[in-house]
């Protein structure tokens, strides 16, 4: 059960809804590089996402979006995640309000690649342009 249950609120933090097996592997290979801990995660959520991320939780986002295709070069792929989200059978009835969303996000920047990633993820999430949030 708690599997799951930081499996949905990790999916929070990378744009993607399933926790596939190879989503997993993705995750656990982006903690071990950025020496990020399911602990420092939970940490995280249990702030609401609001506190202050570390260098490394920026970069494991970073790390996420790129494996997944969703920032190329540091620029954020809109394309790729809507995508991505189109294959997900529970947000086909929302793609308009997850378009606009990834569209209000799409040309964020942060101070550095992971500040970017961390950034636009941030704003998907405030744009519900993300799942989990509906």
């Amino acid at each position: 059960m708690k599997a799951v249950l930081l499996c949905a609120s990790l999916a929070v933090l990378l744009a993607v809804g399933q926790c596939a097996p190879d989503f997993r592997q993705i995750m656990q290979q982006c903690m071990q590089e950025n020496q990020v801990t399911e602990a420092n995660l939970k940490d995280f959520m249990a702030q609401g996402m609001q506190g202050t991320p570390s260098q490394n939780l920026q970069c494991y986002t970073k790390c996420l979006m790129e494996k997944q295709g969703h920032l190329v070069n540091g620029q954020f792929n809109a394309q790729a995640l809507i995508n991505t989200l189109k294959e997900v059978p529970q947000f086909a009835d929302k793609m308009d309000e997850i378009t606009s969303g990834v569209n209000a996000c799409k040309d964020i920047k942060g101070t550095n690649d992971c500040d970017t990633a961390f950034k636009v993820t941030m704003c998907l999430k405030e744009h519900k342009a993300m799942p989990g949030h509906h």
